[in-house]
């Protein structure tokens, strides 16, 4: 006996339709907020992007004994300043919470040393900058990682 093959049936073709159109839909809402976090997350400041004005920041350093002496030589106030330790292959990084005015020149004494209590090989003094974000009412700190100064 022969096999009938008028017993098979496929996917009708709106059906498939109707979830290709879907399978696109999702796709792109998921590209979509993937993306959203790139775009919305853009720091400016002065209407810049805040990595432009990296370049600007213009800052010296001085380690005199335990007190650090910072001079604000640029146009850009800096929000604080993040601090790396180096000892051999450890590195450590310190966040010193004070603000320095463009133009303005503090001393502190902060405790370079690393977790273990031994001094530093090397200590490079990032800049961070705070910004607006794009878009939105609230402010970001960014921290300068090329504008790093070596002590």
């Amino acid at each position: 006996m022969k096999k009938s093959n008028y017993n098979k049936h496929g996917l009708s073709p709106v059906i498939a339709s109707v979830l290709m159109i879907l399978l696109v839909l999702v796709l792109a809402a998921i590209i979509f907020l993937w993306a959203r976090g790139f775009i919305s997350e853009q720091i400016e400041k002065f209407g810049k992007p805040i990595e432009d004005l990296c370049a600007s920041v213009d800052f010296r350093v001085e380690k005199v004994g335990s007190e650090l002496e910072i001079l604000n030589r640029g146009n850009v106030d800096i929000r604080h300043l993040d601090i790396k330790l180096f000892k051999g292959g450890d590195s450590e990084i310190s966040k010193f919470d004070f603000s320095i005015d463009a133009g303005q020149a503090i001393k502190k004494n902060l405790d370079l040393k690393m977790s273990n209590d031994e001094e530093p090989d090397k200590i490079i003094i990032y800049p961070a900058l705070i910004g607006n974000i794009r878009g939105k009412s609230s402010n970001k700190v960014f921290t300068c990682m090329d504008a790093g100064v070596t002590l």
